[in-house]
């Protein structure tokens, strides 16, 4: 009998479909040929096909362990999309035999040559494993013979000893055709689910009945003819158990796009997560693991390379006494250990809530990890005598902790109580003050844990707005050259994140840079307080520029706050469905004054604006005076929400509209008639 092979096509609103077959390697031409996705074509890249299956295995004299397989299928649409043909497989590791692993990893391009398919698998050569720290480990590999239209498959399995599942991730910063998905646990342990994003997708919830085979080992006397021998005799036994089955099944879910002033675009993602939460074994009392926060900060506190670490002391007697002795206030022991650890001990760039080298080797040695330095900085402040603990936190890059869990932390600083204020600190970091903390640290909020095992909520928004200050004086003459001078202040978050950025940088390449961002020339640039963090960083310099005004004629038209404009509206989107992030409460200030040429005068100039924002979460002033030949411009945008609300979303954006509106309205100066 003749095979007739048929290819689907269904015309939905105009757009083309066609049927595919998700069996890994199993490529069709027409998928090849797509040159854009059907439902957004700005997409760089699209996940054609994701599949994942997470289920236990029973390993006799092991225990169960977690198997996830997985199968992903990819369309690089252009140059820009080549990045996704990289995969990172994080791998834990509490031990060295006991640590996660991957196994039957394949991996396919598939790509057109002359209407031919070309499939190009990935070497062994081409994998591999970097240690990020003693827990974690990074399986990595970039698909080979990228080109714009190739399509890059993949599948392999991960090999867990642990009772933990990973997030269940629907959607990415491309789009997913489809994504098919099935948990299945054993009843024996129990998950928290919490649903994350703005998408939800229903599982099908179904009971399974599965067994565990077991082999009996028996030894016993025997008698033979000649003497007692031992013998070994083998039987099996089964054990019957539920298994709970969730199955997603989801097709065509948008890529989730990031604008701008968002902490960590993926705690918006369309996600499921699960929490190892209860563990029922059969004739035993339930065991409760981060039910709630007493039960996460019992687990945390109780953890050796945690709280013995605060106790630890002897390794920095010696030099506490000494900062001790020149100090009075509580305040000043605070800056004075704060500073002490910064200086003794320089951060690896790991996190974890858990040393790495302990405190003790990582004072000797200089070096360690988040909880290595301040837990240090903890156990020093206890015995300067303050009520110091330990705050754990949750980095922007690593998420939000929504509920009770051990694993949304990967942080800790160091607080202290004084006079009904927190103080928070955070020595990883040499540009911190207290309470000043790094942008990665403010996300929302910490947790607070205290020696008898309790625990407080800590917002780590500050209080205080960061500051940028900056005043120009300029001269204008009658070709249209501008120049003058420029004094700049940074305070707080924005201090840090100058210091940050130009901290090594000679002074001559910052030069450049603002030249090259504002289009002037600076004939000398003064920074002061780079070193000093207790203080704003200020720029100075003198400039000149032909770049800052049009002239047509007898009239020239410039800009009222010149290259301090704000010009684009960085939020661009008709709707929003996640917070806007600004990280810290801001405050902007710009003073230009502007002297024009003799025999001119001011023939238009902008109205002044006052705008505010619902709720009084922000404020906006806009001043133009003329005295003589003077022109003064005053501008301060103020936010006093470092969490903005997406509901108000609309508002900030006629907000912002209106300020760049305002900024790129000109003063118009002409010849005076005579």
């Amino acid at each position: 009998m003749k095979k007739i092979l048929i290819t689907l096509i269904i015309v939905i609103n105009g757009t083309c479909f066609f049927a595919q077959d998700y069996k890994f390697g199993k490529v069709s031409k027409e998928e090849l040929e797509e040159a854009y996705y059907p439902l957004d074509s700005s997409a760089n890249a699209a996940i054609l096909y994701k599949s994942r299956d997470t289920h236990f295995d029973y390993i006799q004299n092991e225990g169960f362990q977690v198997v996830t397989e997985i199968q992903e299928r990819i369309k690089i649409y252009n140059e820009e999309g080549f990045d996704w043909a990289t995969k990172r497989i994080k791998l834990y590791q509490s031990t060295s035999s006991a640590r996660e692993k991957v196994i039957g990893l394949k991996a396919t391009t598939f790509v057109l040559d002359n209407g031919k398919i070309v499939e190009i698998d990935l070497s062994k050569n081409d994998i591999f494993n970097e240690e990020i720290n003693k827990y974690w480990s990074e399986e990595k590999f970039t698909m080979p013979n990228l080109n714009s239209g190739c399509i890059v498959e993949w599948k392999y399995k991960i090999v867990s000893p642990y009772k933990s599942i990973d997030e269940v991730q629907f959607q990415y910063g491309i789009p997913v055709k489809k994504i098919e998905v099935s948990i299945e646990t054993p009843e024996y342990f129990v998950y928290k689910k919490k649903s994350k994003g703005y998408i939800f997708i229903t599982p099908e919830v179904t009971k399974k009945q599965r067994s565990i085979s077991i082999i009996n080992k028996e030894r016993g006397d025997g008698v033979s003819k000649k003497n007692s021998v031992v013998q070994t005799t083998y039987s099996q036994s089964k054990i019957n158990y539920t298994a709970n089955l969730e199955i997603y099944t989801a097709e065509n879910i948008p890529a989730l796009i990031e604008e701008p002033y968002v902490n960590n675009i993926e705690n918006y993602l369309a996600t499921m997560e699960y929490e190892y939460s209860e563990l029922h074994w059969p004739n035993e009392l339930v065991k409760y693991y981060a039910n709630t926060w007493e039960d996460v900060t019992k687990s945390i506190y109780n953890d050796s390379d945690f709280n013995n670490q605060i106790y630890k002391t002897n390794h920095y007697t010696d030099d506490l006494a000494v900062v001790l002795a020149s100090v009075k206030t509580d305040n000043e022991k605070i800056t004075a250990i704060f500073e002490l650890v910064k200086q003794k001990i320089k951060w690896n760039n790991y996190n974890g809530f858990t040393t790495f080298n302990g405190t003790k080797k990582a004072y000797k040695e200089g070096v360690g990890n988040a909880a290595d330095i301040n837990l240090n900085l903890v156990s020093m402040l206890i015995s300067a005598g303050l009520n110091a603990n330990p705050v754990l936190i949750s980095t922007r890059s690593h998420g939000i902790p929504l509920y009770p869990t051990i694993d949304g932390f990967n942080f800790v600083i160091a607080a202290v109580e004084l006079n009904n204020v927190i103080v928070l600190l955070d020595a990883t970091d040499p540009n911190c003050t207290p309470n000043n903390l790094p942008l990665r640290d403010l996300n929302w909020q910490g947790r607070l844990i205290r020696e008898n095992e309790s625990s407080i909520s800590v917002d780590l928004i500050p209080a205080e707005a960061s500051e940028t200050s900056s005043t120009i004086m300029v001269t204008l003459n009658e070709s249209g050259e501008v120049s003058g001078m420029t004094r700049k202040s940074y305070t707080n978050l924005n201090a840090i994140n100058y210091r940050e950025t130009y901290f090594k940088v000679k002074d001559d390449d910052i030069t450049v840079k603002i030249e090259d961002k504002y289009k002037i020339e600076i004939e000398e640039l003064r920074i002061n307080n780079k070193e000093n963090i207790y203080l704003p960083v200020v720029e100075m310099y003198k400039f000149t520029s032909e770049n800052l005004v049009d002239k047509v004629g007898d009239k020239i038209y410039l800009k009222p706050l010149l290259y301090n404009s704000e010009t684009k509206n960085p939020f661009k989107l008709e709707k929003r469905e996640y917070p806007i992030d600004f990280g810290t409460p801001i405050s902007d200030k710009s003073a230009v004054s502007i002297t024009i040429p003799k025999g001119y005068q001011v023939t238009s100039f902008p109205e002044n604006l006052a705008i505010g924002l619902p709720n009084d979460y922000g404020v906006y002033l806009f001043n133009v005076s003329v005295v003589g030949s003077t022109i003064n411009v005053k501008s301060h945008l103020k936010i006093n929400a470092a969490v903005y609300p997406a509901t108000d979303y609309p508002a900030l954006k006629e907000f912002y509209k209106a300020i760049v509106n305002k900024n790129l309205e000109s003063i118009v100066i002409e010849r005076a008639t005579q």
